[in-house]
Formats: C-alpha cells, sequence, structure tokens
C-alpha cells in the first residue's frame, strides 16, 4: 500500500500535507499549487488562527438504533479528528481550537430536526451528518433555510444530488452503488432478482438503481418488496419474499434467484423471522445480498441469533472503498489501538475526514459562518488528501466514485465479516478475494 501521489499542476512546487497546511491556517499562500493543499490568501484565515476562539461542530448521530454500530464509530473517529485537527493547529502556531457536540437523533427524523435547530441555536455553523438520506432529506430546507453546512458521511440517495444545497456527501450517492450491486448479483450468476428494501429515500433510491442497472445487464426484477422503517413485525414482507421466490425460482431460471435487501440493523429481524416462517429461504443456492446498509455491521455478525444466521446466507454486502494510502494505515492503527476489536470502515474513516474538511473550510472561508463555508467547501475538498483519499466531490456536492468494497459473513460458529472483494467503477468488474 502506497502513499496516493498528488495531481500536481505543470512547473507547481510541491509541499508536504503539514507544511501546505500550515499555510492555509496562517494565510500566507497566494494560489501556490501544492501536493495536498492549495488556497488563495485570506487574511480572514490569519486572523482566525490567532483569534483564540473555539469553533464548536455539531454531529448527529445514531448511537442507539439502526444504524447504531455506524454511529458509534462515527462518534470515535470524530472525536480522535478533533484532537488531530488542534494537535496540528497548536503546531502551527494558532491558538484557535474546535470543539464537537454529539447528538443521538436515535434514526428519528423529528428528532433529528430538533437537534438540528439546537445546534442552530448555539451557534453551530457546521454539521457532521446525519448518517441517513431520510432524515437528511427531512431536515434539509432547514438548512439551507438557516444555512447550516451539513456533511454526512454516509448518506448515499440519488434524491439528494442537489447542487449548490448546504448539504455536502464525503460518499458517492446510490446511482454508482446501483451499478456495483447489479454487476456483484449478477456476476453470481442470478437471472431474477428480488429487491426488499426500506420505504425511504435511501431504501427507494438504492433499489430503483439497482433494479435499473440489472435489468440493462439483461436480468429481470421480478418483484421489489418495501416495508415500513417503523416496522417490528415483519410477517408480511418475509410471505411476500417467500411467494416471490417460489414463483420465480422454475424454468430456466431455478437456482438463479437472488434476493436483494436494502435494509439498516432491522435486516437482523427480517432475518429471524425469515428462518423462522420459512427456512428454506435460507437455504437457496446464491447468497442473499446485502447493501452499505448491513455490510461491516458488528450489531448484525455479534448477535448470538443474527450472526449465525448471515454466516448461512453469507450476505456479500457492497460498502464504498476509501482509498487505501499511508494515512490510513496510520489512523487505523491508532483507532484499532484505542477501539479494538471495532473496525472502522469506509463510512467511519469519511466521518473522521468530515471534521478536518469542517475545521479547513471554516478556516479558509475566515469566518465561522455557514454561508461563507459553504462557498469553499467545494474547492478545499477537491484539493484536500484524507484518510479516505482525495475528496473531489462532484457538482451535486457528493463524493466522486470510484470503487466499492465487497464484504460477506463467514464462520457460523464465530461470524464475522470479512473482505470477499471489489468492485470497479472505471471497468465495471468484480475482483474477488474470496467468492461468497
Amino acid at each position: 500500500m502506497q502513499p496516493a501521489t498528488a495531481p500536481v499542476a505543470p512547473g507547481a512546487k510541491t509541499v508536504s500535507l503539514v507544511i501546505a497546511l500550515i499555510l492555509i491556517i496562517v494565510g500566507t499562500v497566494a494560489g501556490l499549487a501544492v501536493g495536498y493543499y492549495a488556497a488563495p490568501r485570506s487574511t480572514g484565515a490569519s486572523s482566525l488562527c490567532s483569534s483564540g476562539q473555539t469553533f464548536t461542530l455539531g454531529a448527529l448521530l445514531d448511537l442507539s438504533k439502526e444504524l447504531s454500530s455506524q454511529g458509534n464509530r462515527a462518534k470515535r473517529s470524530t472525536a480522535m479528528a478533533i484532537d488531530d485537527v488542534n494537535a496540528f493547529l497548536s503546531t502551527g502556531g494558532c491558538t484557535s481550537k474546535f470543539a464537537i457536540s454529539v447528538s443521538d437523533y436515535q434514526l428519528d427524523n423529528s428528532i433529528g430536526a430538533t437537534d438540528l435547530a439546537n445546534f442552530a441555536s448555539s451557534g453551530i455553523q457546521v454539521v457532521v451528518g446525519p448518517l441517513n438520506s431520510g432524515t437528511a432529506q427531512y431536515i434539509l430546507s432547514y438548512a439551507n433555510s438557516h444555512n447550516i453546512v451539513m456533511i454526512s458521511p454516509s448518506s448515499t440517495s440519488p434524491a439528494l444530488a442537489i447542487a449548490n444545497d448546504d448539504l455536502f456527501r464525503t460518499v458517492p450517492n446510490d446511482a454508482a452503488q446501483g451499478l456495483a450491486d447489479a454487476r456483484m448479483i449478477r456476476d453470481r450468476g442470478a437471472n431474477a432478482l428480488i429487491i426488499v428494501y426500506r420505504d425511504d429515500t435511501y431504501g427507494g433510491g438504492l433499489a430503483n438503481a439497482t433494479e435499473s442497472r440489472f435489468t440493462a445487464l439483461g436480468g429481470t426484477v421480478v418483484s421489489k418488496i418495501k416495508y415500513d422503517t417503523k416496522a417490528t413485525d415483519y410477517t408480511p414482507t418475509v410471505t411476500a419474499l417467500f411467494n416471490a421466490y417460489t414463483a420465480a425460482d422454475t424454468g430456466a431460471n431455478t437456482g438463479k434467484v437472488a434476493m436483494d435487501f436494502v435494509s439498516f440493523e432491522e435486516f437482523g429481524s427480517i432475518i429471524i423471522q425469515a428462518n423462522q416462517q420459512h427456512s428454506s429461504l435460507l437455504s437457496s443456492p446464491l447468497p442473499w445480498f446485502g447493501t452499505d446498509g448491513e455490510a461491516n455491521d458488528a450489531v448484525l455478525s455479534s448477535n448470538a441469533t443474527t450472526g449465525p444466521l448471515l454466516a448461512q446466507v453469507r450476505l456479500p454486502s457492497s460498502l464504498y472503498a476509501p482509498t487505501n494510502s499511508s494515512k490510513t494505515v496510520d489512523f487505523l492503527t491508532r483507532y484499532s489501538q484505542k477501539y479494538s476489536p471495532d473496525i472502522c470502515d469506509g463510512y467511519c474513516l469519511s466521518a473522521y475526514d468530515d471534521v478536518w474538511l469542517g475545521a479547513l473550510a471554516t478556516l479558509q472561508a475566515g469566518s465561522y459562518s455557514g454561508t461563507a463555508i459553504q462557498k469553499v467547501i467545494p474547492t478545499v475538498a477537491s484539493n484536500m488528501f484524507g484518510v479516505t483519499g482525495w475528496m473531489s466531490l462532484q457538482p451535486s456536492g457528493d463524493r466522486t466514485p470510484t470503487s466499492y468494497q465487497i464484504w460477506k459473513v463467514i464462520t457460523p460458529a464465530s461470524p464475522k465479516w470479512v473482505l470477499a472483494g471489489s468492485w470497479d467503477q472505471s471497468t465495471d468488474t468484480v475482483t474477488w478475494v474470496s467468492a461468497p
């Protein structure tokens, strides 16, 4: 694993990340192209650096519901980011500091809206999160009207790919993941597909993207089954799944019907009820397929009941793949030393980078103002190399896609997630390390 090299303009000077960031912070660079970050001179940045103020970022995280595994990882990585930002500012001679205020919005839109309003009333201008697209969509109008910048490490619905708004997403949207999922499923030999999905903007968006690409690849989506995000009894969902699978698993499609689940941690309840009511579904020739909503979720794999069931169906699941550089390795080593055996996945890494992006954009803007910060984030991001790699954003404010990892669950006696392979966007191919 080699450090990523930076794109440098012909004849331009190249300096280290540390020197480049110091130049940004103290505002002495005037249009200098640097290896990791370049920005025009900003006297505001210089005065902000020496102001002695503490700028508090918000974090809208789910710490207790269906994305709690992801949310708690993000809480840890953002705390590490704050420490790293402040240590670096101190080294560079700055007297300013950053802090973070974390709210558990419990994957509830109304709580998320209240938390965002509370952040705004306390003067917070930059928020890391929310984690899911449903809440992001629900609170976006408030963020836009109050000029609160939101930087999400994991919201992916294509419906939120909106230019010039106050939502930035440091992961690609699901237009790309749908391509990856469809290719992964076709690669395993599926001719027919049943998609079970959350009835929200994330679930519907990814289900539609996967359906479109799977059909273009010559497959047939025989059924799409949505369920209420507040459901606790999945009997209607499991019954519909069993009926659809039984009807499709005939003739030329025998043994070639795949099931794809666009879910969060409620997937554990779905597979438990499927095993209780129609256990034959768990013995289908093809594995069950998952998405970034399940991939690497420790709550699912470590549970004594759901873990062995996940290992039985293997659940190959796609997850955005950050660039693996020496910075990534260094951070993952530090994270493991603090929080082992927990794994900091791509979204956890993105949350760390989100703090840096918010802090650097604040310094570059020269004021802790959401309006000013929103204007400079695209430029800051396009010249920033974080633990996830180059942070280039599309005009929609979403990360430019590159590749996805594919994770699966193994060993029913001691279930764990392992890397199964990857999908590359440039070639639309899947490379397996250990095919499911």
